[in-house]
């Protein structure tokens, strides 16, 4: 009986039993049912559209397996572990870098599957992505788990993972009723080209230790020509229009909103930064900009996401209605100093 050895486990060949790393050519398909049903209550819109791109890409597994055997092609991007049960995939784990001096690695997609939980094959399938980590040269691994889901948050306190930071998700209903205000005269609109004391406002705001899981990026700010024309567009048609405001009383944001206004369907949203020196100060007058502007809109729901430390944030849009739907917590550990690292 031959087996392939694992950090510290074994994997069954005969029996197709144990952990064994993610193999793209065969593994892909199940692993994204596994993941459908594991989170099925906690994918959002982005969770749903990479689930979909998974199934897709399953089809060509061979070929991809091929690819990546010869390229590396996939490494960094479905690099991880699974757990077989007689050769059904029954636990997933994928680690990969999350910058690119391979210091720090991402955790996520850890799913078992319902009837093979409270097994201690989360636990395991934790530890050879830290092991494996580690040996790459990773000096941390971070991962994200939503507030609300207690056995993983357990499982992750018992093996020393500290909170550095989260996002904390509001919906209103329906767009609260309220009389149209005058803005507050620090309230200016900006264009898409001044997206540069944009990034630099969200960059205060959510510091070096909130980008733990993803770091922000110049293009998230800056919108492309593409993207331009398409919200032209889309405001000339009438389906929706982008509002830019930020309060500046000098060069730089004091704090900036951008309220994506919908007329056909859907769910109108918000975007809002505020420097943190500033908590409970700018908030109000934007937020009342905003409620006060979507009065000609239909009154679909609205919804925002906030940094957890943000709470004057979120206790200010919790008296107009706003309710907490969940919060995405993320967490860090930093590896053993003594495992052994490759030459």
């Amino acid at each position: 009986m031959t087996a392939i050895q694992m950090p510290g486990r074994r994997y069954d060949q005969v029996l197709e039993t144990g952990i064994r790393p993610f193999d793209i050519s065969r593994d892909l398909r199940a692993v994204a049912e596994l993941i459908s049903v594991a989170f099925a209550n906690e994918l959002d819109d982005r969770g749903s559209a990479a689930l979909r791109e998974m199934r897709a890409m399953s089809y060509f597994g061979n070929l991809l397996g091929i690819l990546n055997r010869s390229t590396g092609e996939f490494n960094d991007l479905l690099n991880g572990f699974v757990w077989v049960d007689r050769g059904t995939v029954v636990g997933n784990i994928t680690v990969q870098r999350a910058d690119k001096y391979g210091s720090r690695w991402q955790i996520a997609n850890v799913a078992v599957a319902p009837k093979y939980r409270g097994r201690g094959i989360s636990r395991q399938l934790m530890e050879a992505a830290m092991e494996h980590a580690a040996q790459c040269g990773g000096l941390w691994v971070v991962l994200q788990v939503y507030a609300g889901n207690a056995v993983a948050r357990r499982l992750y306190a018992s093996m020393d993972f500290e909170e550095v930071g989260g996002t904390v998700e509001l919906r209103a209903p329906r767009v609260p009723a309220m009389p149209k205000v005058k803005p507050h005269p620090f309230i200016k609109r900006f264009a898409p080209s001044d997206w540069r004391p944009l990034y630099e406002l969200a960059n205060h705001q959510l510091g070096a230790q909130a980008q733990w899981w993803r770091a922000i990026r110049r293009a998230e700010f800056q919108p492309s020509f593409e993207q331009q024309m398409g919200e032209w567009l889309w405001q000339a048609v009438g389906r929706q229009t982008i509002f830019r405001r930020a309060i500046q009383v000098s060069p730089r944001f004091e704090a900036a909103l951008i309220l994506t206004a919908r007329r056909w369907h859907g769910e109108h949203q918000i975007q809002l930064w505020v420097r943190p020196e500033h908590y409970g100060v700018y908030e109000a007058p934007l937020v009342e900009w905003v409620l006060s502007t979507l009065q000609d809109y239909p009154r679909w729901p609205v919804r925002i996401s906030l940094n957890t430390s943000h709470t004057a944030g979120v206790t200010l849009l919790e008296q107009y209605g706003f309710q907490q739907q969940q919060t995405l917590l993320t967490l860090r550990k930093r590896l053993a100093s003594d495992i052994e690292q490759p030459e």
